[in-house]
């Protein structure tokens, strides 16, 4: 009988823990809208492509001239290393995400086309 009592009791003392420990988490999920944001920093990834650049560049230009005005390409495909594709990604803290992509096609080491339908001045 003893032995009883006290597994019950051991039981209910468990179940009022697991309830104190649910209700915390209950009231500090409550709570969690009041605190302040996490700051965020900026992240920009790829190639920052302006306008004076892709302005210098025209068709007939070999790699090594387009490379010194443009840089290094951002994806230069081995299966594809003809195609140049110029990628730039901006993630503010707040506000909206912008995208653009600059692609060139060569042929024979010379620039044939320029494909900026997807561009976008940074």
């Amino acid at each position: 009988m003893i032995l009883r009592t006290t597994l019950i009791w051991n039981t209910l003392k468990n179940f009022k823990a697991s309830l104190l420990v649910f209700f915390c988490i209950i009231v500090l999920n409550a709570c969690a809208e009041w605190l302040p944001e996490a700051h965020k920093l900026d992240l920009q990834q790829g190639n920052t492509v302006k306008l004076e650049q892709l302005e210098a560049i025209s068709i007939g230009m070999t790699k090594t001239e387009v490379r010194k005005i443009m840089g290094s390409p951002m994806l230069s495909d081995p299966f594809h290393n003809q195609r140049w594709d110029y990628i730039y990604r901006f993630i503010p803290n707040k506000g909206f995400e912008r995208k653009s992509l600059l692609t060139l096609y060569f042929e024979d080491d010379v620039l044939v086309k320029i494909d900026d339908s997807q561009y976008v001045e940074p």
